[in-house]
């Protein structure tokens, strides 16, 4: 009774990392007045946040981990609008030092791919350079979840997050971020 009860709080905590990140990671503090807005495509959400210094929106798309299948240290994925490209990272309830690098498998068995990542502040986002299509490839376009394992050192966190609909998140991203050089 009191692990449904944990993984519940758990889920909520990764809701609101996932809803808070962008922000973090970008170095932006959201405006008191504006709440970021979100879209959906499917059970992915869009969010955008303003930028109060008047750049750039922060802009993302999310989805959380399932939570009956993971870790409970994994929050969920996010992919998010870098300039020109989109990145992916990897979201987590506990930090990872800022220096590590550790590595992150995609996949299960025979289907896997590994990558080297970076940690973005605060520590909580295993970004991965690359553009996200690529990264998850081709192999997991027709496949309902996507199987992820962090590993550093003695640490390894694992899961599963479901990929339903991610091909419209993608194109809601592409349509909804920003353009260089426009503000």
């Amino acid at each position: 009774m009191t692990i449904p009860l944990v993984r519940h709080g758990l889920f909520l905590a990764g809701l609101l990392t996932l809803g808070n990140l962008c922000t973090s990671c970008s170095d932006w503090a959201q405006a008191a007045n504006e709440p970021p807005s979100a879209e959906a495509a499917g059970t992915w959400r869009l969010v955008r946040t303003v930028n109060p210094r008047g750049g750039a929106d922060a802009v993302s798309v999310m989805h959380t981990a399932d939570t009956s299948r993971s870790d409970l240290d994994l929050a969920g994925l996010m992919i998010r609008c870098s300039g020109e490209r989109s990145e992916l990272a990897i979201v987590l309830l506990s930090p990872f030092p800022l220096r590590a690098h550790p590595q992150v498998t995609f996949g299960d068995g025979a289907h896997s791919a590994r990558f080297e990542a970076n940690v973005g502040p605060p520590g909580t986002a295993i970004v991965l350079a690359g553009d996200p299509k690529e990264l998850l490839g081709k192999a997991w376009s027709n496949e309902s979840d996507l199987f992820i394992r962090v590993t550093d050192g003695p640490k390894t966190i694992s899961g599963v997050v479901p990929l339903a609909r991610v091909q419209s998140a993608l194109m809601l991203l592409r349509a909804n971020c920003p353009v260089p050089g426009s503000n």
